[in-house]
């Protein structure tokens, strides 16, 4: 059954255990250009747990997952003070 397959893929993922470093070095360029991609093609083979492993990562490190493309998340997260405008008008950088 697919919703079977489904729960058994997120629980599968919600037991990888993801290195402390790595999820720093993410969390520091977060910080700097609040937009970062993670290519997690070596972390999971199916294009659904590529959107449940961002969602994961997201949530630790308080971002939101903006888009999920193949094996690639775009993770978002403002910074303090905000570097882009996302504003009516467009996409724009502020620095």
């Amino acid at each position: 059954d697919a919703k079977d397959k489904s729960i058994e893929l997120e629980e599968a993922i919600g037991e990888l255990v993801i290195d402390h470093g790595w999820m720093e070095t993410a969390d520091g360029a977060l910080w700097d250009d609040e937009m970062i991609l993670l290519r997690l093609n070596n972390a999971v083979q199916k294009k659904k747990g590529v959107k449940i492993l961002g969602q994961r990562i997201a949530k630790e490190l308080g971002a939101h997952v903006a888009q999920v493309v193949g094996h690639t998340a775009l993770l978002y997260r403002p910074g303090s003070p905000p570097v882009l405008n996302l504003s009516e008008d467009g996409l724009t950088d502020e620095r």
